[in-house]
Order: C-alpha cells, then structure tokens, then sequence
C-alpha cells in the first residue's frame, strides 16, 4: 500500500517529479490511497496516469474522524524531548497498527 498524505501538495510543482518517480516504481498491485481536502487538477492528473479503477470517499467535516479510530496530539516544550516522548508513549500503545505523522523528512531521518 502506498499512501500518499496531503496529495494536494505532494503533487504540487515543487514534488510532482519526485513522486511521479515513486508512482513508476510501485507493484502494479499495490494500492494506492491518496489523501486531500482538495481536488485540484494536478492530483486528477495524477489519479488518471497511476490509479486503475479509482474509488473517491468524500467525507464530511463532521465525520472526519471514523469510528474506531483514536487520535492522540501531545505538545512536547523541548525539541530535543520529542523521540523519547514518542517512545515512551508508544510503549503504552496495544494496537497493531499506528501512523505517525512527521512535518519534515530531517525530523523521519
């Protein structure tokens, strides 16, 4: 499964390369979700060259957040303090699956 988050932006000039390069490589079986609150006309561009059959799920702002599904923020002072925060959290946790969620790729290195 390849999962592409804010596709809006992800598929912007500024990675639209990028991400085309990683379309290209995929399984032609591995499905691919992508994720926006728009629909501009880059990621219909996008959706048409590498999704086969595309389903949209328009979701309403009320219903952002399915059943079932648990959110968690937690605002850490020190920048330092964030991976061990996240460890120690994550310890807690007894789901199978989790996503997190990283606003910079220095920060997933």
């Amino acid at each position: 499964m390849f999962v592409l988050d804010e596709a809006d932006e992800m598929l912007s000039h500024r990675f639209k390369d990028s991400i085309y390069d990683i379309f290209q490589k995929l399984n032609s079986n591995t499905q691919v979700v992508l994720l926006s609150a728009t629909m501009p006309f880059n990621m219909l561009e996008a959706i048409n060259k590498f999704m086969r059959h595309p389903i949209p799920i328009l979701v309403k702002k009320e219903e952002l957040t399915p059943e079932g599904i648990h959110q968690v923020c937690i605002s850490v002072e020190q920048e330092e303090w964030k991976l061990d925060t996240l460890c120690d959290f994550y310890e807690t946790l007894t789901v199978t699956q989790t996503v997190i969620f990283i606003n910079t790729q220095r920060k997933v290195d």
